[in-house]
């Protein structure tokens, strides 16, 4: 027992005697070394990359087989680039020229932007007269026809009845409805209206559902005791028909022939400025309400009322400067 007891003795004192000569007094650590030591320099303003990191591999006095320590260091770092964008005055030159609105000014857009934009509408708004005031180019191909049939002696109204509504001696006038009662009448109407626009055209429309005097005149001139059925085409006082006889004669080119007397609607041309194309205004006299009343009580309003002379039915009366 006394020889293993003295034993561990001896084996704790080299114990002790290795470990002062090893670590240093006070417990001190050990001083790094150069690559470890890495002071970290500030990074100037208008620099593009950033410098290399240390890494953990970098630590350590190099000594021993690098194989053995694999697994307490770390993998290699992978710099990147840092872009930085610098915003100067020097740069706003280059770029995009914006200059800063006034706040004390009218508008805050770019007064420069602003005439710019002006600038192209008007060009673009001038380019567009000029397109319409410029004549069709079918138009001078209807006049050479035309032309050549004067020169024949030859009448493309002839053949046709001879019935002339009131004011319409030199003027084309087409008897239509507004009424959507039936469908098809009223494409009808509409097909002829755009026939005669799309001709540029200047007639006279007679709605015979707004006015009950154009139904009379319509009836009277067809000698029909019955209501004709819209649209019904006249031209320089001579029957022409519905809207099936309008359509085949355009499409054998025989009604622009017709209608080389009428007046010619200009390109762009407005709408009247009276009645804004809707061929009726509203009376004066009755206000549109088409009854007139006496200053009696409201006991005998039914009684004291009297239709205006002035409009139609509905309070309307014809555009005096259009119909």
């Amino acid at each position: 027992m006394r020889g293993i007891r003295s034993r561990i003795l001896r084996t704790l004192q080299s114990a002790a005697a290795h470990s002062n000569g090893l670590l240093p007094a006070g417990g001190a650590r050990p001083p790094m070394t150069e690559k470890c030591n890495v002071l970290q320099e500030r990074v100037p303003a208008g620099a593009e990359a950033v410098p290399d990191l240390p890494t953990v591999s970098d630590c350590g006095d190099g000594g021993g087989d690098g194989d053995a320590d694999k697994e307490n260091r770390s993998p290699e770092a992978n710099p990147r680039k840092a872009k930085k964008m610098k915003m100067s005055a020097d740069d706003g030159a280059s770029g995009l020229c914006y200059r800063r609105p006034e706040l004390e000014s009218v508008t805050l857009f770019d007064p420069d932007l602003l005439a710019a934009f002006r600038g192209v509408v008007d060009a673009y708004y001038a380019q567009a007269l000029e397109k319409t005031a410029r004549r069709h180019p079918a138009d001078d191909e209807d006049d050479d026809i035309l032309a050549a049939l004067e020169d024949r002696g030859v009448d493309p109204l002839a053949g046709l009845e001879a019935l002339c509504p009131p004011g319409g001696e030199r003027a084309v006038v087409l008897y239509t409805t507004s009424l959507r009662g039936v469908r098809k009448t009223f494409e009808d109407c509409a097909t002829v209206r755009r026939l005669l626009d799309g001709l540029r055209v200047a007639f006279l429309e007679r709605d015979v559902s707004m006015h009950a005097p154009y139904r009379d005149e319509l009836r009277a001139l067809l000698h029909d005791d019955a209501m004709p059925v819209p649209p019904r085409l006249f031209v320089d006082g001579r029957y022409v028909g519905g809207a099936d006889e309008v359509v085949a004669l355009h499409e054998r080119s025989r009604l622009r022939p017709m209608l080389r007397r009428a007046a010619r609607r200009g390109a762009g041309e407005a709408a009247c400025a009276v009645c804004g194309g809707a061929w009726f205004v509203v009376c004066g006299g009755c206000s549109g309400r088409h009854w007139l009343f006496d200053g009696s009580g409201a006991a005998a309003v039914a009684a004291s009322r009297v239709p205006c002379p002035g409009c139609n039915e509905n309070g309307l009366v014809p555009c005096p400067l259009c119909s």
